[in-house]
């Protein structure tokens, strides 16, 4: 194999695999005595062993030479090409019903054109290798990093966006803590390139706190080159400020450790790359032992650097606002006050800034940019223009950026440019960026090492140096900066294509070999359709960000790419409106990563069993699915099957066993079959991560459930054990049940535990056991799959060290639960705490017969912050009365439970339904307990209560109202907190409500079913409200008052109430953009209403009719101002009349749901201005526009996207 380079360049990794390729002992064996011989094969080595040495020189050099890079190009190009040619030959060689013979017949026939096309591309790689010597190239030279040395002088006193971060900073230096262990303290700042990592230790290092709290102080620029004799003589010349002679190691460490004994000390070590723990141990020798308070700071862009250095405590930097961003780049700008005060420049000059997204060093690099230049047509053309089309002389951006990447390791690169086929601000899955790469060769075997956890170390490393970090939205992924990923597409160059946006869009080159199709950008797949024949060599085609709501029109895009892209090594259909594969897949012989997750196919085509490299196969959440292919059991190099969510999936395939290259199965199906029993289990060894095991009513035998060997997979660390529900299934063996959920005991690296539908009376006494230290969620019993039915008591779970999350449901027989379920089966506790230490969360659901909870003894949960009892309609008695780390409790549908509120100082949120509850729950909170509440929802009560608006909690947000019918409010003061407020069928004594004075704060109101209310009375200001929703209340006739009360609102629904005049509501109300209404005779009274009040509402919705109505909308009714308009579940409108909609020229989204009769549209047709048109559950017109009827279609094809029932068909 090739050497691998520090700091390599992205051609190493395509390099390693093609050596890999050639130095096999297959190929050595096929090129004996061929036509291809052994000589020309070792001239090739030569060649690229000799180019390896100067790709450095040439990644560095293409930045700024063009021949350079078209040289690397065309290199990149053959290494693929030929890389292709060589899986075709090992493919074949593979698949070949005697592969002992198929080299010796290469020659022969169809194969003699493979031969030839070996040797041409062989000559082409030499010739290409060949010119280096014109380009001027040397071996491996040292980057430039002149403009990368460092000074602790701070450039300017105004430093924007840091005084939080210095100050917190300066805490750390100036604690006189020490360790304990003698080592000086070592402080990290962390963070990604340009974030402002040496500008804030320029800031903290000249501070005079700092200044005067220590002795002496030494700045040190580290940089890449990591020398340790360097280093520490660097280090001696800070300290001493005069020049240091010695070059022996040993006494300069001497010296060094005596000029540290003098005083305390403050070193700051900046810019430091080094991750090697040696090196660093050896260079913070001389500091041990150093003077109490002493503290060395060390900047770095990389987590790992900072654990080698022996820190104590990282510091991440954060990005910086556009506000702070704003005030760099006017400082680095430079102009006039008269120029600064232009509202034109401003605003471009902030536009600009908003590209820089919190980079510090970007905003200074544009600001030095506009130095003195106060052009309007200048700024403007900066705006427009891509960061890297600035030259290195003009910004230090590039550099700053570009040396992270150049110092990547080369098989890093790869990975990294790699995310550029994804937009910006994506959330990446590190999973499934990790299994794109296999697919692609880009990881590197090390020692016994998966692919899999070489790519998770590559990923983590990427993290590490600030290339990815984590989503600022979604928990679990991760995104990439803007400017890193600009930095992604320009090193991406022309062998990427990402089809965004249509304007100003590239050609896709002909060296294209990753494709990307973003859904919500603009570019038609049509026009990306019709360059397939250019870029037959392509690798990837992934299709992004693809959900049912976009419209997507498919056309014949399937069968287009399987025919035109046969060197496909990852292909994502993921979301694609596909209900069959074509058999071309098979054709792809090269795959590796197939995604078909959340499409509509029903099967998949046999031609499937020929993907022989098949890596990753994700079938997430087709529901329709209902078999896998029969000879799946060829696919023999298959790691990854992800078939979650295949609800309609009855077995498995035959032959699972054979697959023994897998890592992560996410479902396996029980079949009765020989071939697709659970025993098809047991030769899987390498399995890891998650799996369910379904319909297990199938194993019959508990021999059967032992070969499965679940206790030996080690790797496994999540399991669900499901048997299907079977209500005509009377008789079942519960000892045998039991004998089969014993034999299916997993490994005891277990972290989480699902069972569902379990037909036994008792678990197995493995469920609970103490050995089982890692686990931290279980689950027993499904809403879907069903409970355990026929367990009539709990497994002894309160032993297991590690538990957050319990959840109980569906165990119909069970009665009592006590000590069985807090201790083992002796009755003793193998834990020296109480039962249950770590346990979080709590929930009960569906327990028809449980009567009593025996826990009063027991002192258990001390962590417990989420208790739930739901559906327990027999549980009587008393809860566990201390639970002092409860926040949140929910107790619904147990009528017969009477005992209070458990003793909860910090009880945040609180749900109750009953009699008893609720009153004891008013009762405490009038008695000033309960006092952090935040959410208080109660329900189902009968009696009579009286609550005082001023006993409620001040700390109350949200408060719900159910099924409270005879509940009255003492209006005795005001609330505050209150946010949220919803009543549902409650409070029947009032008729004018007045309630809302009481919150003078609420932002959204529900009113439901309060079929006693005839008008909503508001005297005082509700400036906060944004959102008032009122179903139902029938004889509701009023609501004139809330619009003098509430300015602000913006959203207003008022479905059911028939009796209701929005017509009288006085002045136009300019702040409402959303209305839902039910259609009534009353509402459109006067004509003109709506566009004469709510000339702003940009989003009408007319739900339901409370009167028999055939044509809509009425001629001048509906405001000007909409964009969106539906019509949903008015069954009685037969025709939508196209004059009552020509008005609306900003009418954008037009939606029919269930309006049955709905047929005909009158007119000439719809607005122009639509863009988008959904029918649904409307059989009549959705049928017409099915069949394009002529009648109607000429009336709506002019909309650019229109879905029938789910499906865009224009």
């Amino acid at each position: 194999m090739a050497a691998e380079l520090v700091g390599g360049a992205v051609l190493s990794s395509i390099f390693n695999v093609v050596f890999d390729r050639i130095s096999s002992p297959e190929f050595a064996n096929w090129i004996k005595g061929k036509k291809l011989t052994q000589k020309l094969l070792e001239r090739l080595k030569t060649t690229l062993y000799a180019v390896q040495a100067f790709l450095i020189d040439a990644e560095q050099k293409q930045i700024k030479e063009r021949a350079v890079k078209d040289w690397l190009d065309s290199l990149k190009a053959a290494m693929y090409v030929a890389d292709d040619l060589l899986d075709d030959v090992f493919t074949k060689a593979a698949t070949q019903k005697d592969p002992g013979t198929f080299f010796s017949r290469f020659l022969n026939s169809q194969d003699r054109e493979i031969a030839n096309r070996m040797e041409e591309i062989i000559d082409r790689i030499e010739s290409i290798v060949n010119q280096k010597d014109t380009l001027g190239l040397t071996k491996i030279p040292k980057e430039d990093m002149s403009w990368r040395i460092t000074t602790s002088l701070v450039g300017s006193s105004n430093i924007y966006g840091r005084e939080k971060d210095k100050e917190a900073i300066v805490k750390m230096l100036l604690n006189d803590d020490d360790t304990g262990d003698g080592d000086i303290p070592v402080i990290s700042i962390v963070g990604m390139g340009g974030i402002g990592k040496t500008t804030l230790a320029q800031l903290i290092y000249d501070d005079d706190k700092v200044e005067n709290y220590f002795n002496f102080r030494g700045w040190v620029c580290v940089s890449e080159e990591f020398d340790v004799i360097k280093v520490t003589k660097t280090i001696i010349e800070a300290i001493t400020k005069s020049p240091c002679n010695l070059n022996d190691l040993n006494l300069l460490q001497h010296e060094l450790k005596k000029r540290l004994s003098e005083g305390k000390f403050f070193v700051v070590l900046d810019d430091a790359w080094n991750e090697n723990y040696g090196n660093w141990n050896r260079l913070l020798k001389p500091f041990q032992n150093g003077v109490k308070g002493s503290k060395i700071l060390v900047t770095t862009r990389s987590t790992k650097v900072a654990l080698a250095a022996q820190t104590i405590s990282s510091y991440e930097l954060s990005l910086l606002s556009n506000e702070d961003c704003w005030l760099i780049f006017s400082k680095h700008a430079r102009l006039s006050t008269y120029s600064m005060e232009n509202p034109t420049l401003e605003k471009l000059g902030r536009d600009i800034v908003k590209k820089c997204h919190g980079l510090p060093l970007a905003a200074q690099a544009l600001g030095g940019l506009m130095h003195g230049n106060s052009d309007v047509e200048h700024w403007n053309r900066i705006l427009k223009s891509e960061i890297w089309e600035l030259s290195e002389d003009e910004s230090e951006l590039i550099p700053a950026l570009r040396i992270s990447y150049y110092y990547l390791p080369s098989c890093l690169k790869d990975c990294f440019v790699y995310c550029s086929l994804y937009p910006k601000d994506y959330g990446f899955d590190k999973d499934e960026l990790i299994l794109l790469w296999m697919a692609q060769n880009f990881l590197q075997p090390v020692g016994k090492k998966t692919p899999e956890e070489v790519g998770d170390k590559y990923f983590d490393e990427l993290i590490a140096r600030s290339f990815l970090q984590p989503h600022s939205t979604w928990e679990n992924k991760f995104a990439m900066h803007d400017l890193v990923h600009d930095l992604a597409m320009m090193f991406a160059g022309e062998f990427y294509f990402r089809a965004e946006e249509l304007q100003n869009a590239v050609e896709v080159d002909i060296k294209t070999r990753h494709l990307s199709h973003n859904a919500k950008g603009n570019y038609p797949i049509s026009k990306l359709l019709g360059v397939c024949d250019r870029i037959k060599h392509t690798r990837t085609f992934l299709e992004i960000n693809l959900d049912r709501s976009i419209p997507f029109n498919m056309e014949n895009t399937p069968c287009i790419l399987l025919s035109q892209l046969k060197y496909l090594r990852a292909l994502s259909f993921k979301d694609f409106p596909l209900e069959s594969v074509p058999d071309s897949i098979g054709d792809l012989i090269h795959l590796r990563y197939l995604d078909l997750s959340r499409t509509d196919i029903v099967t998949l085509p046999e031609s499937l069993d020929n993907l022989y490299n098949l890596q990753t196969l994700k079938l997430y959440s087709c529901y329709n699915l209902k078999l896998l292919p029969v000879g799946m059991k060829g696919l023999v190099n298959l790691r990854h099957l992800d078939i979650r969510g295949t609800q309609s999936l009855h077995e498995m395939p035959k032959g699972m066993s054979k697959l023994k290259n897998l890592q992560f199965l996410s479902d396996y199906v029980v079949g009765k079959r020989k071939e697709n029993k659970i025993t098809e289990l047991g030769a899987l060894a390498d399995l890891r991560g998650s799996i369910s095991i379904g319909k297990l009513e199938n194993v019959v035998k508990s021999s059967e459930a032992l070969e499965a060997r679940l206790s030996d997979k080690d790797g496994i660390d999540s399991i669900t054990l499901s048997w299907s529900s079977n209500e005509e299934e009377n008789t079942v063996d519960s000892q045998m049940e039991r004998d089969i959920l014993d034999k299916l005991r997993p490994h005891t690296n277990l972290k989480g535990l699902f069972i569902y539908g379990y037909r036994g009376t008792r678990f197995s006494d493995w469920v609970g056991h103490s050995s089982y230290h890692n686990i931290t969620k279980i689950t027993l019993g499904d809403f879907s799959l069903g409970g355990c039915r026929n367990c009539c008591m709990l497994p002894s779970l309160g032993q297991l060290p590690s538990l957050k999350h319990l959840t109980i449901i569906g165990f119909e027989s069970l009665e009592s639960v006590g000590a069985e379920l807090y201790f083992n089966q002796n009755g003793e506790s193998c834990l020296e705490t109480p039962p249950f230490p770590m346990l979080e969360t709590l929930s009960f659901y569906s327990m028809p017969c449980w009567k009593e909870w025996r826990s009063l003894e027991f002192n258990a949960f001390p962590r417990l912050r989420e208790l739930k009892i739901i559906g327990c309609p027999m549980l009587r008695g008393d809860l566990p009365s201390q639970l002092p780390s409860l926040q949140s409790l929910q107790i619904l549908n147990c009528k017969q439970l009477s005992c209070c509120v458990p003793r909860a100082p910090s009880i945040t949120n609180l749900s109750i339904s009953g009699n008893h509850l609720v009153e004891s729950v008013v009762e405490a909170i009038t008695h000033t307990q309960l006092s952090c509440l935040t959410s208080l929802r109660i329900s189902g009560c009968s009696s009579h209560i009286w609550f005082p608006v001023s006993a409620i909690p001040p700390s109350l947000q949200h408060l719900t109202i159910e099924d409270c019918r005879e509940l009255e409010f003492q209006m005795d003061g005001q609330h505050h907190s209150l946010q949220v407020l919803s009543i549902q069928n409650s409070c029947d004594s009032i008729t004018s409500f007045s309630l809302l004075d009481a919150f003078p704060n609420l932002v959204r109101v529900f009113i439901i079913k309060c079929e006693m209310m005839e008008c909503i009375v508001v005297s005082r200001s509700l400036s906060s409200l944004r959102d008032l929703n009122i179903f139902a209340c029938r004889s509701l006739k009023s609501v004139s008052t809330i619009w003098m009360a509430a300015p602000q609102l913006e959203g207003l629904k008022i479905v059911g109430c028939p009796e209701i005049e929005l017509s009288a509501t006085g002045d136009p109300h300019h702040s409402l953009r959303s209305l839902e209404i039910s259609y009534s005779e009353k509402l459109v009274s006067s004509a003109a209403f709506m566009n004469s009040q709510f000339h702003r509402l940009t989003r009408l919705c007319i739900c339901h009719e409370c009167e028999s109505v055939k044509c809509l909308p009425k001629e001048g009714w509906l405001p000007a101002s909409l964009e969106s308009l539906t019509l949903y579940g008015v069954k009685s409108v037969e025709t939508l009349e196209c004059k009552g909609l020509a008005h609306l020229t900003s009418l954008q989204h037009l939606s029919i749901d269930e309006c049955p009769k709905l047929e005909n549209i009158d007119g000439e047709k719809l607005p122009a201005s639509l863009i988008q048109l959904f029918i649904r559950e409307s059989p009549l017109l959705a049928k017409r526009c099915e069949m394009k009827d002529p009648q109607l279609w000429p009336k709506v094809s002019h909309i650019p996207a229109i879905q029938v029932n789910w499906s865009w068909i224009w």
